[in-house]
């Protein structure tokens, strides 16, 4: 990704963090999640993570916390 594409891109999750709270605060929970996942979309998008290495990833702490338990 190029810097410019990055720049625009964190330029949106400020916007998005606004909205959540906004519709958050306006008692829409729901909506607040969704739009969570759209940061986390584009926090993933950023950091050029891809859904299958958040995967492994969330398997291999899951792994972790079951052994600890």
């Amino acid at each position: 990704m190029d810097e410019f594409s990055a720049h625009r891109l964190r330029n949106v999750i400020p916007v998005l963090i606004a909205q959540r709270n906004a519709v958050v605060s306006g008692g829409v929970p729901l909506a607040g999640h969704l739009i969570d996942l759209a940061i986390m979309q584009v926090r993933l998008t950023l950091h050029d993570i891809s859904e299958e290495e958040l995967s492994e990833f969330s398997n291999l702490l899951s792994m972790d916390l079951e052994r600890s338990s």
